[in-house]
């Protein structure tokens, strides 16, 4: 279970190194759970040895020694903006949906490329080995790849989806990775995928006729003067690496150019608890039950009725809870209740025994269920979080409700059933086995190929490059048209000929009414049959 990748990378660093590169990353989101994704990735690139320049928008995230960062103020309210976008998506049809998305980006990009630090970091001419950003969305800032003449490489924090796909030239189907998978269904029957292909067509048109050009305007705004366009700086990635890995969320057609990653935030060894925690969840002789919302939604923000049906439903179970809560409780807590706003959700999963895990969804929780074996009561709310719960209910290892419409009994009922029916229990460890089962740590496979990339200078000996072919080639529309002009050909020629054909059967018939009387023509018919029938019988 990543036993060999703990200590591989520290023999590849003593067998050799790559040398130290300059390398630009790029976190233009104010989001604590990009933070949690990629400080351990920036930590394991600085203690090899690399300089690292990072930009990023995260108000609250452990620095790490020997690199340099830029913060970026909110200058446009993009974090607020993106919270009503969310809870906005729910209701919202797919073109008001593209249209405040494109907004957002625009503004998160105006915030990176407006800062003062920035703009003298691209004044300056320096350049860098590798630029590493946040692929998804956020187009405009790829052009700071080709302005530091560097090998463009992303890390996505949720996945993939069509958009990324196409980024690197996996031409898959659509109807599989939506970009807003909430309103997709899963693909099982041929209803599923008439409807999604509808879901993505319109997402794609959307892309193309709201979001691209929108994005381009900015983009040549402040990269116009560099020779590559919009358009080729978008296909010039060398590297994507995916949040998301196949034992867990399900195999997918892929290009060299993309690597799944998924857990390589998760340290190598299990974290420890504070000493009252640890105490806690020792003393429990029914276990415990561990409910976070995650780091975006806050459990404060729940309806009032809500947190008190949470408390009172709690006080009626066995098992210890620990509840992630950010405010003063509505109501009394009992005793098996403990609250706390910051938690170590790690720690508090890798012990065993905690029974369950009450979640929201998250990209990142739902690989650390996995990791840690843990059975989910998912309660998602917006974006990837149904899709990410839907795969840990089809493997059996997860229940989810509606946390707007949930009741107390049908809580608790789940619960029980969570907790208490051992097949939950059983087909989470089975996932935990599949996941673990890797010949190197996630981390190490992300650090190792985002030095490969620096060594070969882009790698595009890696890159499929169908987005460089043009339409009618890529699709081969020529040697479509040409084969169907041909058949076109045969069949009018054959139909032209059938119809004249008639014409002079028709015509013959007449002239030999004409030139025979019926009752000859009959007789001569009638002499020919009696003369073949006379010579088979001979």
């Amino acid at each position: 279970m990543f036993a060999l990748g703990r200590w591989l990378l520290p023999l590849l660093c003593l067998i050799g190194c790559t040398n130290a590169a300059r390398i630009l990353v790029i976190a233009p989101f104010e989001s604590h759970s990009q933070c949690l994704l990629m400080t351990p990735y920036i930590r394991a690139l600085a203690a090899r040895g690399h300089q690292l320049t990072v930009i990023h928008a995260f108000q609250q995230c452990q620095s790490v020694g020997n690199v340099k960062y830029i913060r970026i103020t909110d200058n446009n309210n993009v974090y607020s903006e993106f919270e009503e976008f969310l809870i906005q998506s729910l209701t919202a049809n797919k073109w008001g949906e593209m249209i405040s998305m494109t907004r957002i980006m625009i503004n998160a990009s105006l915030n990176v490329l407006n800062n003062f630090e920035v703009r003298q970091l691209v004044q300056s001419n320096t350049t860098f080995d590798l630029v590493v950003v946040e692929p998804s969305f956020s187009d405009v800032l790829f052009g700071l790849a080709a302005q530091f003449k560097a090998p463009l490489m992303g890390l996505s924090t949720c996945g993939a989806d069509w958009y990324l796909n196409t980024l690197v030239g996996l031409e898959s189907s659509m109807i599989l990775e939506p970009l807003m998978p909430m309103g997709a269904r899963p693909v099982k029957h041929l209803w599923d995928r008439m409807y999604n292909w509808y879901y993505t067509t319109e997402e794609w048109l959307l892309v193309q006729l709201v979001f691209l050009p929108k994005l381009r305007m900015v983009h040549d705004h402040f990269f116009g003067h560099l020779e590559q366009t919009f358009s080729e700086i978008r296909n010039s990635f060398s590297l994507i690496l995916l949040n998301q890995h196949f034992s867990l969320f399900r195999a997918r057609s892929s290009v060299p150019g993309m690597v799944e990653v998924a857990g390589f935030h998760i340290p190598k060894e299990d974290p420890k608890l504070p000493k009252d925690l640890q105490q806690f969840i020792d003393e429990a002789e029914h276990g415990v039950i561990f409910f976070a919302l995650g780091v975006e939604l806050q459990s404060k923000d729940l309806p009032v009725e809500t947190q008190k049906m949470f408390l009172e439903t709690f006080k009626l179970m066995p098992q210890r809870v620990i509840w992630k809560f950010e405010g003063e409780p509505p109501c009394a807590v009992s005793d098996n209740v403990y609250l706390a706003k910051l938690l170590p959700q790690q720690a508090i999963l890798a012990h065993p025994n905690v029974k369950l895990f009450i979640s929201h969804g998250g990209m990142l929780s739902i690989i650390e269920a996995a990791y840690y074996g843990k059975p989910v009561l998912g309660m998602p709310i917006f974006f990837d979080q149904f899709r990410n719960l839907r795969v840990l209910v089809e493997d059996g290892a997860a229940l989810q409700l509606s946390i707007n419409s949930v009741a107390g009994e049908e809580f608790k009922e789940a619960m029980d059933r969570l907790v208490n029916e051992p097949s939950y229990r059983e087909n989470a460890m089975a996932l935990l086995k599949r996941f673990r089962d890797q010949p190197m740590h996630p981390l190490d496979v992300a650090i190792y190929w985002t030095e490969y990339i620096v060594r070969y200078r882009g790698a595009s000996h890696m890159r499929v490059y169908p987005a460089y072919i043009k339409l009618v080639d890529y699709y081969s529309v020529d040697k479509f048209l040409m084969v169907g002009i041909r058949l076109t050909l045969v069949v009018v020629i054959v139909f032209f000929t059938l119809s004249k054909w008639r014409c002079l059967l028709a015509h013959l018939a007449r002239l030999a009414e004409r030139v025979w009387p019926i009752h000859m023509v009959m007789s001569c018919v009638i002499r020919i049959y009696k003369y073949f029938s006379l010579k088979l019988n001979f």
